[in-house]
């Protein structure tokens, strides 16, 4: 008779090449998400544990309407090679679970920020993107004007994974996708303004068209995160860019130290 499983044998798989335009330009990066994640199902399946996976709110597409529940996803029309990669994993998952019975849970992530969000020589990530630019007293450039999006501290991400992981351990939530965000749009002007505020700076922002294969408006609901998980977040962007610019500081002052 098989033990149930603890935490320590529950897997997660949260990591990808992210970055919708870059993907755009490199679209190889998007079928190495695909292969990494199908060498963690591959693994998965013959160690016999359940596994977690870090989706993303791409796979709905570019919406204009205010809310999306898990339901509104259409898989007919990938816009980018960056969501084609999420629905692919997201059905390798589904197909696992039906084949093999693989237990999981699945994760659409909304604009994560906060702490150790500051790689930009990896990856420029708007809000340490425009943290940077505006201390620096140097311009910003937002790419579409009426962009809307979901931005969800990292504290409240990761309450709602650990809630998930203790619920599939306990085999109470089993094969479900789960959208994780705060649940309130804003806009990208309205992010920049926030952080000049918050850096006592004034913000000059340059306008472009939205980047080729990039969401322009998305809001999560998060009823169902809710409801199977107790997710409560408790972040606001209010408060979470002055947390997310306290924690910049703080770490470039221990990286400058002697």
């Amino acid at each position: 008779m098989k033990s149930s499983p603890s935490i320590a044998a529950t897997w997660s798989h949260l990591a990808a090449h992210a970055k919708v335009y870059q993907l755009v330009i490199h679209p190889e990066r998007s079928l190495e998400n695909v292969l990494m994640l199908f060498h963690v199902l591959e693994a998965a399946r013959r160690a016999d544990v359940p596994l977690i996976f870090g989706s993303s709110r791409e796979v709905y597409g570019d919406i204009h309407r205010h809310y999306t529940d898990e339901s509104c996803a259409d898989f007919v029309i990938a816009e980018s090679p960056y969501s084609a990669s999420k629905i692919s994993g997201e059905a390798f998952i589904y197909s696992y679970a039906q084949c093999y019975g693989l237990p999981y849970l699945v994760f659409r992530f909304s604009n994560v920020y906060g702490r150790f969000d500051n790689d930009l020589e990896r990856m420029e990530r708007v809000i340490p993107l425009f943290i940077d630019r505006l201390g620096k007293h140097q311009p910003i450039t937002i790419y579409g004007k009426e962009k809307v999006l979901d931005f969800t501290y990292i504290d409240d991400c990761v309450a709602g994974i650990v809630a998930g992981i203790h619920k599939l351990v306990g085999r109470e939530v089993v094969g479900e996708t789960v959208n994780l965000a705060y649940g309130r749009g804003n806009s990208l002007e309205y992010l920049a303004q926030l952080i000049a505020q918050t850096l006592c700076v004034r913000a000059e922002i340059n306008f472009l068209p939205s980047q080729r294969g990039e969401v322009t408006r998305y809001v999560a609901d998060i009823g169902k995160a809710r409801k199977l998980l107790g997710y409560d977040p408790q972040v606001p962007l209010e408060e979470g860019i002055p947390r997310a610019i306290a924690w910049a500081r703080e770490f470039a002052a221990q990286a400058a130290a002697p």
